[in-house]
Protein backbone atom coordinates (compact mmCIF):
# COMPACT_ATOMS: atom_id res chain seq x y z
CA UNK A 1 0.00 0.00 0.00
CA UNK A 2 1.37 3.49 -1.25
CA UNK A 3 2.03 5.81 2.32
CA UNK A 4 0.54 8.65 2.80
CA UNK A 5 1.76 12.21 2.04
CA UNK A 6 1.86 14.00 4.55
CA UNK A 7 3.05 17.98 5.55
CA UNK A 8 3.69 19.19 9.30
CA UNK A 9 3.43 22.77 9.65
CA UNK A 10 4.74 23.79 13.56
CA UNK A 11 4.32 27.84 14.20
CA UNK A 12 3.07 30.19 16.41
CA UNK A 13 1.12 32.45 14.30
CA UNK A 14 -1.96 31.03 13.78
CA UNK A 15 -3.09 33.36 10.40
CA UNK A 16 -0.60 31.05 8.53
CA UNK A 17 -3.10 27.87 8.25
CA UNK A 18 -4.40 29.65 5.24
CA UNK A 19 -0.67 29.37 3.70
CA UNK A 20 -0.89 25.49 4.79
CA UNK A 21 -3.83 25.31 3.22
CA UNK A 22 -2.93 26.66 0.18
CA UNK A 23 -0.48 24.04 -0.02
CA UNK A 24 -2.48 21.44 0.73
CA UNK A 25 -5.15 22.38 -2.39
CA UNK A 26 -2.35 23.47 -4.78
CA UNK A 27 -0.28 20.24 -4.10
CA UNK A 28 -3.14 17.87 -3.43
CA UNK A 29 -0.67 16.87 -0.23
CA UNK A 30 -2.55 17.04 2.73
CA UNK A 31 -0.86 19.33 5.56
CA UNK A 32 -1.42 19.39 8.93
CA UNK A 33 -1.06 22.75 10.96
CA UNK A 34 0.52 22.75 14.74
CA UNK A 35 -0.40 26.00 16.55
CA UNK A 36 2.27 26.26 19.11
CA UNK A 37 1.12 29.80 20.04
CA UNK A 38 1.35 29.97 24.09
CA UNK A 39 3.00 27.14 24.63
CA UNK A 40 5.55 25.51 25.92
CA UNK A 41 7.25 23.95 22.64
CA UNK A 42 9.16 21.49 24.58
CA UNK A 43 5.96 19.92 25.44
CA UNK A 44 4.73 20.20 21.35
CA UNK A 45 7.21 18.34 20.17
CA UNK A 46 7.36 15.44 23.07
CA UNK A 47 3.93 15.03 21.97
CA UNK A 48 4.55 15.44 18.20
CA UNK A 49 7.25 13.14 18.01
CA UNK A 50 5.45 10.52 19.44
CA UNK A 51 3.06 10.32 16.30
CA UNK A 52 3.74 9.04 12.70
CA UNK A 53 7.07 10.68 10.89
CA UNK A 54 5.70 13.06 8.12
CA UNK A 55 6.82 13.36 4.80
CA UNK A 56 8.09 16.70 5.16
CA UNK A 57 7.77 19.37 8.09
CA UNK A 58 7.70 23.39 7.65
CA UNK A 59 8.58 25.49 10.28
CA UNK A 60 8.58 28.68 11.44
CA UNK A 61 11.79 30.04 12.67
CA UNK A 62 11.45 32.99 15.15
CA UNK A 63 8.56 31.50 16.91
CA UNK A 64 7.98 34.83 19.33
CA UNK A 65 5.20 33.66 20.87
CA UNK A 66 5.35 30.54 22.19
CA UNK A 67 6.34 30.16 26.13
CA UNK A 68 10.10 30.21 26.91
CA UNK A 69 11.72 26.77 28.04
CA UNK A 70 14.60 24.97 26.60
CA UNK A 71 13.51 25.18 23.28
CA UNK A 72 12.17 28.53 22.09
CA UNK A 73 13.37 28.81 18.35
CA UNK A 74 13.03 26.97 15.29
CA UNK A 75 16.43 26.01 14.34
CA UNK A 76 16.78 24.63 18.05
CA UNK A 77 13.69 22.44 17.42
CA UNK A 78 14.40 21.27 14.21
CA UNK A 79 17.46 19.65 15.77
CA UNK A 80 15.45 18.18 18.04
CA UNK A 81 13.19 16.76 15.91
CA UNK A 82 15.93 15.51 13.42
CA UNK A 83 17.47 13.61 15.95
CA UNK A 84 14.18 11.63 16.31
CA UNK A 85 13.23 11.60 13.18
CA UNK A 86 16.67 12.51 10.64
CA UNK A 87 14.86 11.07 7.38
CA UNK A 88 12.79 13.59 7.76
CA UNK A 89 13.39 17.02 5.77
CA UNK A 90 13.14 20.40 7.67
CA UNK A 91 12.16 23.68 5.71
CA UNK A 92 12.14 26.57 7.41
CA UNK A 93 9.37 29.52 6.79
CA UNK A 94 10.03 33.07 8.14
CA UNK A 95 8.57 36.28 7.88
CA UNK A 96 11.99 37.96 8.34
CA UNK A 97 14.68 38.99 5.35
CA UNK A 98 17.04 35.69 4.95
CA UNK A 99 20.16 37.97 5.34
CA UNK A 100 19.07 38.36 9.12
CA UNK A 101 19.06 34.50 10.07
CA UNK A 102 22.59 33.51 10.95
CA UNK A 103 24.42 31.00 8.78
CA UNK A 104 24.59 27.81 11.09
CA UNK A 105 20.94 28.40 11.69
CA UNK A 106 20.48 28.39 7.68
CA UNK A 107 22.58 25.34 7.72
CA UNK A 108 20.14 23.37 10.62
CA UNK A 109 17.47 23.40 7.83
CA UNK A 110 16.68 21.79 4.40
CA UNK A 111 16.05 25.23 3.05
CA UNK A 112 14.78 27.98 4.20
CA UNK A 113 12.05 30.53 2.56
CA UNK A 114 10.49 33.80 3.33
CA UNK A 115 6.74 33.55 3.97
CA UNK A 116 5.43 36.14 1.61
CA UNK A 117 7.67 34.52 -1.21
CA UNK A 118 6.56 31.06 -0.31
CA UNK A 119 4.27 30.12 -3.32
CA UNK A 120 7.30 30.76 -5.44
CA UNK A 121 8.76 27.64 -3.68
CA UNK A 122 5.92 25.25 -4.09
CA UNK A 123 7.96 23.18 -6.70
CA UNK A 124 11.24 23.34 -4.82
CA UNK A 125 9.28 21.93 -1.38
CA UNK A 126 7.92 19.04 -3.54
CA UNK A 127 11.01 18.24 -4.58
CA UNK A 128 12.35 18.12 -1.59
CA UNK A 129 9.67 15.99 0.15
CA UNK A 130 9.63 13.80 -2.88
CA UNK A 131 13.51 12.72 -2.83
CA UNK A 132 13.64 12.11 0.64
CA UNK A 133 10.51 9.80 0.20
CA UNK A 134 13.29 8.28 -2.63
CA UNK A 135 16.20 8.00 -0.53
CA UNK A 136 14.47 6.32 2.15
CA UNK A 137 12.81 3.92 -0.25
CA UNK A 138 16.23 3.44 -2.27
CA UNK A 139 19.18 4.04 0.58
CA UNK A 140 22.27 4.49 -0.83
CA UNK A 141 24.47 1.52 0.19
CA UNK A 142 27.43 2.73 -1.83
CA UNK A 143 28.57 5.54 -3.87
CA UNK A 144 27.72 4.00 -7.00
CA UNK A 145 24.11 3.95 -5.32
CA UNK A 146 24.30 7.93 -5.26
CA UNK A 147 25.05 7.93 -8.62
CA UNK A 148 22.13 5.79 -9.65
CA UNK A 149 19.65 7.93 -8.05
CA UNK A 150 21.49 10.96 -9.59
CA UNK A 151 20.47 9.23 -13.15
CA UNK A 152 23.95 10.46 -14.32
CA UNK A 153 24.73 10.30 -18.05
CA UNK A 154 27.65 7.23 -18.59
CA UNK A 155 29.59 10.03 -20.02
CA UNK A 156 29.95 11.69 -16.84
CA UNK A 157 29.69 9.43 -14.23
CA UNK A 158 33.29 8.45 -13.45
CA UNK A 159 34.01 12.44 -13.39
CA UNK A 160 31.18 12.86 -11.36
CA UNK A 161 31.96 10.16 -8.79
CA UNK A 162 35.41 11.25 -8.48
CA UNK A 163 34.72 14.98 -6.86
CA UNK A 164 31.49 13.10 -4.57
CA UNK A 165 32.96 14.53 -1.15
CA UNK A 166 35.01 12.62 1.00
CA UNK A 167 32.76 12.91 4.13
CA UNK A 168 29.63 12.12 1.93
CA UNK A 169 31.35 8.93 0.59
CA UNK A 170 32.44 7.93 4.19
CA UNK A 171 29.67 8.76 6.12
CA UNK A 172 26.75 6.56 3.86
CA UNK A 173 25.43 4.60 6.86
CA UNK A 174 25.45 7.83 8.79
CA UNK A 175 21.79 9.54 10.02
CA UNK A 176 22.52 12.83 8.48
CA UNK A 177 23.16 11.22 5.25
CA UNK A 178 20.25 12.25 3.47
CA UNK A 179 21.06 15.76 4.09
CA UNK A 180 24.68 15.20 3.23
CA UNK A 181 23.33 14.33 -0.05
CA UNK A 182 20.46 17.11 -0.42
CA UNK A 183 23.05 19.96 0.53
CA UNK A 184 25.71 18.91 -2.47
CA UNK A 185 23.33 17.67 -5.04
CA UNK A 186 20.95 20.88 -4.57
CA UNK A 187 23.96 23.09 -3.62
CA UNK A 188 26.74 21.52 -5.96
CA UNK A 189 25.97 19.60 -8.83
CA UNK A 190 22.37 21.98 -9.13
CA UNK A 191 23.53 25.43 -8.45
CA UNK A 192 26.78 25.23 -10.14
CA UNK A 193 27.36 25.39 -14.13
CA UNK A 194 29.71 22.33 -15.11
CA UNK A 195 27.82 18.66 -15.26
CA UNK A 196 24.40 20.38 -15.36
CA UNK A 197 23.39 23.92 -17.00
CA UNK A 198 20.10 25.99 -16.69
CA UNK A 199 18.09 27.75 -19.05
CA UNK A 200 20.93 30.39 -19.70
CA UNK A 201 24.17 28.51 -20.34
CA UNK A 202 21.98 25.76 -22.10
CA UNK A 203 20.66 27.99 -24.74
CA UNK A 204 24.25 29.46 -24.81
CA UNK A 205 25.54 26.30 -24.97
CA UNK A 206 24.33 25.50 -28.47
CA UNK A 207 24.09 28.93 -29.51
CA UNK A 208 20.67 30.18 -28.74
CA UNK A 209 19.37 32.81 -26.80
CA UNK A 210 17.88 31.95 -23.04
CA UNK A 211 14.04 33.32 -25.03
CA UNK A 212 14.37 31.32 -27.68
CA UNK A 213 15.33 28.13 -25.90
CA UNK A 214 11.89 27.34 -25.63
CA UNK A 215 11.19 26.63 -29.40
CA UNK A 216 13.95 24.10 -29.62
CA UNK A 217 13.59 22.68 -26.03
CA UNK A 218 11.80 19.17 -27.02
CA UNK A 219 14.77 18.72 -29.44
CA UNK A 220 17.04 18.03 -25.81
CA UNK A 221 14.56 16.75 -23.63
CA UNK A 222 16.57 13.20 -22.86
CA UNK A 223 19.53 15.65 -21.87
CA UNK A 224 16.88 17.12 -19.16
CA UNK A 225 17.91 16.49 -15.28
CA UNK A 226 15.19 14.15 -13.74
CA UNK A 227 17.28 12.52 -11.16
CA UNK A 228 17.01 13.36 -7.41
CA UNK A 229 15.98 17.14 -6.10
CA UNK A 230 15.09 17.82 -9.95
CA UNK A 231 12.91 20.75 -9.35
CA UNK A 232 10.53 22.10 -12.20
CA UNK A 233 10.52 25.56 -10.99
CA UNK A 234 15.04 25.47 -11.70
CA UNK A 235 15.27 23.12 -13.99
CA UNK A 236 19.14 22.14 -15.81
CA UNK A 237 20.13 19.92 -18.11
CA UNK A 238 23.25 17.51 -18.32
CA UNK A 239 25.81 19.92 -20.85
CA UNK A 240 27.70 16.33 -21.79
CA UNK A 241 24.04 15.20 -23.22
CA UNK A 242 23.11 18.27 -24.84
CA UNK A 243 25.84 18.17 -26.90
CA UNK A 244 25.65 14.69 -27.62
CA UNK A 245 22.04 15.09 -28.96
CA UNK A 246 22.98 18.22 -31.30
CA UNK A 247 26.19 16.44 -32.77
CA UNK A 248 23.15 13.45 -32.92
CA UNK A 249 21.68 15.65 -35.28
CA UNK A 250 23.95 17.67 -37.40
CA UNK A 251 26.87 14.73 -37.70
CA UNK A 252 28.02 16.25 -41.08
CA UNK A 253 28.03 19.93 -39.71
CA UNK A 254 31.56 21.76 -40.87
CA UNK A 255 32.08 22.87 -37.10
CA UNK A 256 32.28 21.21 -34.16
CA UNK A 257 31.83 23.85 -31.70
CA UNK A 258 27.95 23.43 -30.50
CA UNK A 259 27.19 27.18 -30.44
CA UNK A 260 27.61 26.82 -34.28
CA UNK A 261 25.79 23.51 -34.89
CA UNK A 262 23.23 25.11 -33.27
CA UNK A 263 22.50 27.87 -36.28
CA UNK A 264 21.34 24.39 -37.89
CA UNK A 265 18.35 24.27 -35.63
CA UNK A 266 14.84 25.10 -36.74
CA UNK A 267 15.17 28.77 -35.61
CA UNK A 268 15.30 32.59 -37.68
CA UNK A 269 18.46 34.42 -37.31
CA UNK A 270 17.31 36.62 -34.31
CA UNK A 271 16.70 33.73 -32.05
CA UNK A 272 20.45 33.14 -32.27
CA UNK A 273 22.39 34.40 -29.33
CA UNK A 274 24.98 37.58 -29.43
CA UNK A 275 27.55 38.59 -26.87
CA UNK A 276 26.46 40.93 -24.00
CA UNK A 277 29.97 42.58 -24.13
CA UNK A 278 30.51 42.93 -28.01
CA UNK A 279 27.47 42.41 -29.44
CA UNK A 280 28.97 39.72 -32.03
CA UNK A 281 27.93 35.79 -32.70
CA UNK A 282 29.08 32.86 -31.18
CA UNK A 283 29.34 33.37 -27.17
CA UNK A 284 30.54 30.50 -25.88
CA UNK A 285 30.17 31.47 -22.22
CA UNK A 286 27.88 32.95 -19.29
CA UNK A 287 28.75 35.99 -17.09
CA UNK A 288 28.22 38.34 -14.72
CA UNK A 289 28.04 41.99 -16.01
CA UNK A 290 30.71 43.41 -13.47
CA UNK A 291 31.54 42.24 -9.76
CA UNK A 292 28.47 43.28 -7.95
CA UNK A 293 26.18 42.35 -10.93
CA UNK A 294 23.96 39.94 -10.30
CA UNK A 295 22.70 39.50 -13.94
CA UNK A 296 24.51 36.88 -15.84
CA UNK A 297 24.45 37.55 -19.73
CA UNK A 298 26.20 35.16 -23.21
CA UNK A 299 29.66 36.38 -23.10
CA UNK A 300 32.52 35.18 -25.39
CA UNK A 301 35.56 34.06 -24.07
CA UNK A 302 37.93 36.90 -24.95
CA UNK A 303 35.59 39.61 -23.61
CA UNK A 304 35.24 37.93 -20.26
CA UNK A 305 38.04 37.39 -17.32
CA UNK A 306 37.91 35.22 -14.32
CA UNK A 307 35.11 36.50 -11.59
CA UNK A 308 37.48 37.25 -8.56
CA UNK A 309 34.71 36.38 -6.05
CA UNK A 310 34.33 32.63 -7.38
CA UNK A 311 36.60 30.11 -6.59
CA UNK A 312 37.49 27.31 -9.94
CA UNK A 313 36.47 23.82 -9.13
CA UNK A 314 37.61 20.79 -10.36
CA UNK A 315 34.97 19.88 -13.51
CA UNK A 316 32.78 22.74 -12.78
CA UNK A 317 32.74 25.90 -15.35
CA UNK A 318 34.63 28.79 -14.36
CA UNK A 319 32.80 31.99 -13.46
CA UNK A 320 33.14 35.02 -15.51
CA UNK A 321 32.82 38.55 -15.76
CA UNK A 322 32.75 41.41 -18.68
CA UNK A 323 36.34 42.63 -19.22
CA UNK A 324 36.55 46.14 -18.49
CA UNK A 325 36.89 48.78 -20.83
CA UNK A 326 39.99 49.46 -21.71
Amino acid sequence: MKKKINYLWIDDAPDRIQAAKNIERLLKIKVSFEDVKGKFLSDELSRILTGNQPTLILIDHKLNNVKRGIISHGSTAAEVIREKWPQCPIICVTGVPLEDVEQHQKNIYEDIYEINKLSEHYASIKSIADSYALLRKQRPQKIEDVIKIIEVPSADESRLASIIPDDLKSNLKDKSMFMMISKWVRNTLIMKPGFLYDTLWTATLIGVKEKSFHKVQNIFKQAKYVGIFADKSNQRWWATMTKEILYAKYPNSDSNLPWEIGRNLPLSKRDFSACHACGKDYPETVGYTDEAAKTLVPLHMRCSVSHPRFEKSLYFDDIRMMKAPA
